[in-house]
């Protein structure tokens, strides 16, 4: 007897959902010869295209099911669904509201909606199809997960981490959630859970690209105990890159099948190590760089610019808002270039907005807000042609590295918005501080070194905001000289921590006013236990000198520090939009310059305002000067005074404009 067409696609349909494809295909293929007309078929012959990747065909052949039965809601959810990861929203959404339409109770339309709605940015919208996903499917780990990810956008990292755990209580192998999870457990400094669900999510699906990154990434944890953890941090992260570059050399489809994962996981924390990075930067820039070549061909770029047109100047960043990345160096940068000679193109990836964002709308010649899909940012950047491509920083903003690892402009740069070299052979120029960078600077950076004068950004001093505030509000005595320790806690190295006792041994009634990490209280309790540790070795107590505040807002930040009487700087890590922002308030800075870039920021800033008493030369030299104007109150006044006098030296420079406008125009013609 003869196998009818429906019983060819049920055979289909149970092969579909085994995995085996190919004899799914080809029986789909057979019923749609047979009866060209038959929507199933042609319905589930998308499906299987989608599932591939192969939505150009996905398309095709769910439009042409939905011509035949425009009343199936699952057809109308799955071509969205194609539309979604192609990066047509628009298309996407009218289909996801016409499958609500017709069945308003469909958990998987809500829950495929709201990843369309969570990739527009649209968070409160994404959640409540979540949740009403969720109220129609209690038992629904998809929809958990994909609220989870909400959350931790948000940097609501233990309600993200609850609902992973719900996920994975339903479904233990689900490795997405398994990777999400591990992300949220490194961002709350709890690396080695991380690194224990990274491994569960690559055992479920070896070839999870980005569960693979993240495990490498995994071994650069938020905070170190001892300065011997450190090295065998670093050991580690070093084995599991060179493991990570040999496996995805290895893989039948190249590094392309490693691009998508590119941007999810960053070697961020590598910087805060205090150790030259260059090497282990370069092999990661390579991988990297690979990977999104395997996935976009190179394309031709427009001729260097001839005259009789400004040179067009792109700024891509996630940071147009009240960021440091934007106070330094982009604000500046973008308002005081001459439009006579330039046009600025800014591409801002992130969907926050404020009033800074506002005005750099105002003043860009163009500009773009996301986020949007990756190969729009590509085609829109290549259309504009821009003759000299910026990355203000590299290393934090995800679309930022899977855009700066493309050649998209002749000339592309990036700057100390990460103080950090990234790697990236597709980089060009590393655009930093003439005063901030030592003699030998260029053996720091896989880019060329541009050292732009002073402090290299053009800088406006924010105003004194109108915030009262008191000691006794965040415990700190009235009787007590306070240090103002106003740095993330990742860039204390543990092999400093001994300043703090030493400081307190000789001046006695002082305090140490610290910020709590803002991804949970795991990093506050290690660093804790460090300074219990170090004043224990002097027979002292840390908790009557030390105080852990609660995160800040920007206002308050600046008053709270006004209250106090001394900054100290970090050590291996120094200050900058901290310092400057310190100045406000004429507090004096104790600050060790560092060997790199990212540990002589204030001592710039101090040179720059003729302030160079407080410039230490060695770890005893930096407790003696803090000692000193702990204990010298006229020593103290006289450098408060000193700053007031000296601070405007630092803001509205435009010595280092002038000098970012000749480079462009050098580097253009080039």
């Amino acid at each position: 007897m003869s196998t009818t067409t429906r019983e060819k696609l049920a055979l289909g349909l149970h092969y579909h959902r085994a995995g085996r494809l190919a004899e799914a295909e080809n029986l789909y293929w057979e019923v749609m010869t047979e009866d060209p007309d038959d929507a199933d078929a042609q319905h589930l012959m998308g499906v299987l295209a989608h599932q591939v990747g192969r939505d150009d065909l996905a398309v095709g052949y769910m439009e042409g099911a939905l011509a035949l039965k425009p009343e199936r809601p699952d057809y109308h959810n799955n071509l969205a669904e194609a539309y979604r990861v192609q990066g047509q929203y628009a298309e996407a959404a009218e289909h996801f509201q016409q499958a609500l339409a017709l069945e308003p109770d469909y958990a998987d339309a809500h829950n495929n909606y709201g990843l369309l709605l969570q990739a527009q940015g649209r968070q409160e919208e994404a959640v409540g199809h979540y949740q009403r996903a969720l109220d129609l499917v209690p038992d629904f780990p998809e929809a958990l997960n994909n609220l989870g990810n909400v959350y931790k956008e948000r940097r609501q990292l233990d309600q993200a981490e609850a609902r992973y755990r719900a996920a994975l209580a339903l479904q233990p192998a689900f490795a997405d959630a398994h990777a999400n999870l591990a992300g949220t457990l490194m961002e709350q400094g709890l690396s080695d859970q991380a690194v224990a669900h990274f491994q569960q999510a690559v055992a479920f699906r070896p070839d999870f690209a980005v569960a693979r990154l993240g495990l490498c990434m995994a071994q650069l944890p938020v905070l170190y105990r001892t300065e011997a953890e450190i090295e065998d941090r670093r050991a580690a992260y070093r084995r599991h890159l060179s493991e990570l570059r040999a496996a995805v050399a290895a893989e039948p489809a190249g590094p392309a099948a490693f691009a998508a994962a590119v941007g999810t996981h960053q070697p961020f924390f590598l910087a805060y190590q205090g150790r030259n990075d260059r090497e282990l930067q370069a092999l990661y820039g390579e991988l990297v760089v690979q990977a999104m070549a395997g996935r976009y061909p190179p394309v031709s770029l427009p001729a260097r610019p001839v005259g009789g047109r400004p040179l067009r100047v792109g700024i891509v960043s996630g940071y147009f808002f009240n960021h440091s990345v934007w106070k330094m160096p982009v604000k500046g940068w973008l308002t005081q270039l001459d439009r006579a000679q330039f046009e600025v193109f800014c591409y801002h990836t992130r969907p926050i907005r404020d009033a800074e964002t506002e005005l750099a709308e105002r003043v860009a010649d163009r500009f773009v807000q996301g986020p949007l899909p990756l190969d729009q940012w590509r085609e829109m950047i290549l259309g504009d042609a821009p003759d000299v491509l910026i990355y203000p920083e590299i290393g934090m903003d995800p679309v930022t590295v899977q855009l700066a690892a493309q050649r998209l402009a002749r000339v592309q740069c990036t700057s100390w918005g990460h103080p950090e070299t990234c790697g990236l052979p597709t980089i060009d120029y590393y655009l930093s501080s003439a005063l901030m960078e030592p003699a030998e600077a260029d053996r720091h950076y896989t880019e060329r070194l541009v050292r732009l004068p002073n402090l290299s950004v053009y800088y406006e001093p924010p105003s004194l905001p109108d915030v009262a505030v008191t000691r006794a509000e965040y415990g700190l005595r009235a009787d007590a000289v306070v240090y103002w320790c106003c740095q993330s806690l990742f860039k204390y190295l543990p092999q400093y921590d001994q300043v703090f006792p030493r400081i307190a041994a000789s001046v006695g009634r002082c305090q140490f006013a610290f910020l709590g990490y803002q991804g949970g209280s795991s990093v506050d309790t290690v660093f804790q236990e460090r300074l219990n540790a170090a004043f224990a070795a002097v027979g002292a107590r840390a908790e009557d000198h030390c105080v852990v505040l609660p995160r800040l807002d920007s206002d308050r930040f600046i008053a709270v520090g006004g209250l106090c009487d001394v900054y100290l700087d970090s050590i291996g890590w120094s200050g900058i939009n901290t310092t400057l922002e310190s100045a406000l308030t004429d507090l004096p800075v104790v600050t060790l310059p560092g060997a790199m870039l990212r540990g002589r920021h204030s001592m710039a800033v101090l040179q720059m305002m003729g302030v160079t008493e407080t410039i230490a030369e060695t770890v005893d030299d930096y407790v003696a000067v803090a000692v000193r104007l702990g204990t010298d109150s006229g020593w103290r006044s006289e450098m408060r005074r000193k700053m007031a006098a000296g601070r405007r030296r630092v803001y509205r420079d435009g010595d280092c404009v002038a000098a970012l406008a000749a480079f462009i125009i050098k580097a253009a013609a080039g």
